[in-house]
């Protein structure tokens, strides 16, 4: 279904939402592929355990599109609590590979196009990555349009996301993170932030920074780079409330 469900206006936390579910099980080298995870059982069954929990507390009134990376990449080290270490793994982007960066974020905006809309975008690690610099470089490259138009996700959450990165500068040959300081705000949907407070591999607040505050909502939960799972039940139940709050802003402007 290319339409995104209505949201139903019962309760404050009770709402349908039509999510682009992205998910990244390793950061390390890899091109450039998105596409649904139906095409792939093996891949599915993986980000529909990892993201378990997380969809059970929210609630099963809402649909999800899964798309994945699909060219071969190490585990990320904090993941084998989670998945087999036998277990194949996939990245959006090499890293190493700065065209590849750029051409995943042509993939994601082809996909929306095509697949979309949506209500939400939930994504972990790069995948998050990806995500946030897609929203952030739509502001850069036209501000009044952006504005004027109505945006791709009407929210945004975001698991232990890296960084966003600048699309200038990657088509230059470099990394550059966005930062507000530098950069400003550019990212205006509500927006939810989850993070490990054990992660020491990203600086999460870095993202946080570029949105909007007054409908930005961060958790930061005991755990490292993980989505919470069923060994973190407080996090769980933590990260669903400020995710449903998200939400419900995004809806009614609450």
């Amino acid at each position: 279904m290319r339409t995104p469900k209505r949201l139903r206006k019962s309760s404050p936390t009770d709402h349908r939402a039509r999510f682009l579910k992205r998910r990244q099980v390793s950061p390390g080298p890899s091109a450039p592929a998105l596409r649904k995870s139906l095409s792939s059982s093996a891949l599915t069954l993986r980000t529909l355990m990892i993201t378990a929990a997380i969809r059970f507390e929210l609630g099963d009134h809402h649909t999800y599109d899964f798309v994945e990376g699909h060219l071969p990449s190490e585990m990320f080290p904090t993941l084998r609590e989670v998945i087999s270490a036998t277990d194949d793994f996939f990245s959006y982007a090499d890293i190493a590979d700065l065209d590849s960066c750029l051409r995943a974020l042509d993939h994601l905006d082809a996909y929306v196009m095509a697949e979309g809309p949506f209500d939400a975008i939930l994504a972990f690690s790069q995948g998050a990555s990806i995500a946030a610099s897609y929203l952030a470089q739509r502001m850069q490259r036209d501000p009044d349009a952006e504005r004027a138009s109505a945006p791709p996700f009407r929210c945004a959450i975001f698991f232990s996301a890296p960084a966003a990165y600048d699309l200038d500068s990657l088509k230059r040959g470099h990394f550059r993170a966005l930062t507000r300081a530098v950069d400003g705000e550019l990212i205006r949907i509500p927006t939810a932030h989850i993070w490990g407070r054990n992660d020491t591999t990203i600086d999460a607040a870095t993202v946080s920074g570029l949105c909007a505050p007054d409908t930005a909502e961060v958790y930061v939960h005991e755990g490292g780079h993980e989505v919470p799972g069923v060994r973190m039940n407080a996090a769980v139940r933590s990260s669903v409330q400020i995710i449903r709050r998200v939400i419900s802003t995004a809806t009614y402007g609450q």
